[in-house]
């Protein structure tokens, strides 16, 4: 059975680091769930309650900062609504483009057309699409930062 467990964990976990740098797939939630379905298997003996809850903490303190990356980098820059709109097409388009790391690209481009379409000056455009390839880069950065701390708590009580 710990094989089963330690397999559904590292599974899950290797899908959660591609889910970082593929934006159709949530990564650090993966991790959450294969972590949960893990501890449930093990009936929380070898993955205990303590470290179920440090896991969805650190899932919950992800979605936050994921989000508010994203929002800072494109205000800071001076992203009006149609930029971020712009930009969430412009990863999509981009990913079924230039798969796997077309989202970036698609991003700045997208941020960047729809903030001309709305009216704004080729120069403030571009500094938007900046903006929101910044947040995006580090809403990335800090769920990577996660998905290590989620390692560094489960996988020593797996082996």
């Amino acid at each position: 059975m710990n094989i089963t467990i330690s397999l559904i964990f590292i599974i899950s976990y290797l899908v959660a680091i591609l889910g970082i740098f593929l934006p159709f797939l949530p990564g650090v939630p993966i991790a959450a769930l294969g972590t949960l379905l893990a501890a449930w298997l093990g009936q929380f003996q070898i993955i205990k309650p303590i470290h179920l809850g440090i896991v969805i903490g650190l899932t919950i303190l992800s979605i936050v900062l994921d989000y508010l990356a994203g929002a800072i980098g494109a205000k800071h820059f001076g992203a009006q609504k149609a930029g971020i709109i712009g930009s969430i097409v412009g990863s999509i388009i981009g990913l079924i483009f230039f798969p796997p790391f077309g989202f970036l690209i698609g991003a700045l481009v997208g941020a960047i057309v729809a903030e001309i379409i709305a009216g704004r000056e080729l120069e403030e455009a571009f500094k938007a699409g900046f903006g929101v390839l910044i947040g995006t880069l580090g809403g990335i950065v800090a769920q990577l930062f996660i998905v290590i701390a989620i390692g560094i708590v489960i996988l020593p009580t797996l082996f």
